[in-house]
């Protein structure tokens, strides 16, 4: 696809240098990103690659399989946690590295689609992640297994959508909760009245946190 026919289908005509590959954060509504000079995002030196009314967020990154340790690991969830506050995100996991703009708006093209519905699923909401755990002292069984999915059928009901996890060790029970940004902290106060009422049980709630465990972007 030549510039011109990008910049047709919407692209911005800003992009990384030639020969250099793009990190690939997530995608966004273009109109929840205001951005300076080239598609920079204002304060960061993330780059949006825009097609149609979605941005791509992205960092120029010479064309190598990324090490993956701490500091990058941080860097990524810091930029994605960047785009949540700004607006509604689809959050790519860790490690995706494109050849080039070309094949970034390729998947923009080919996805558009499940991209758009996705960030109309996600609009206005953040996740929590719970886990539920036997208290120091009582085992597991089963009597506290049910009571587990309990009170994730209560929590359930306050929530947009709900993924479950495996669970570990002592753990009875561990969940996604997809909430509404506006009323995240009394999805928090429910989980600790129900944490108050159950002294069998340990509560562990974090976030809010970008919606990884709703989404699948796929290269």
């Amino acid at each position: 696809m030549s510039e011109e026919a990008d910049r047709e289908n919407g692209g911005t005509a800003s992009h990384p240098g030639a020969h250099q590959a793009i990190y690939f954060y997530g995608v966004a509504r273009a109109k929840t990103w205001r951005g300076g000079r080239g598609g920079q995002v204002e304060g960061s030196d993330v780059l949006r690659i825009r097609y149609r009314d979605l941005d791509a967020l992205v960092r120029p990154v010479p064309y190598e399989i990324p090490f993956m340790d701490d500091a990058r690991l941080q860097e990524h969830q810091k930029v994605v946690e960047a785009a949540m506050r700004r607006g509604t995100v689809l959050p790519a996991p860790y490690g995706i590295v494109f050849r080039g703009r070309r094949q970034l708006i390729h998947l923009l093209q080919d996805q558009y689609l499940v991209l758009d519905e996705g960030l109309s699923f996600l609009d206005g909401h953040w996740e929590l992640r719970l886990h539920m755990a036997a208290a120091a002292g009582d085992d597991i069984d089963l009597e506290l297994s049910d009571l587990s999915m309990e009170l994730y059928s209560e929590l359930r009901r306050h929530a947009h959508a709900a993924v479950p996890f495996a669970t570990q060790g002592r753990r009875l029970l561990s969940a996604a909760f997809l909430v509404e940004r506006a009323s995240w902290v009394d999805f928090v106060e429910r989980a600790e009245d129900l944490a108050a009422a159950h002294a069998e049980l340990t509560f562990d709630i974090t976030g809010p946190w970008p919606p990884y465990d709703f989404v699948r972007i796929t290269t």
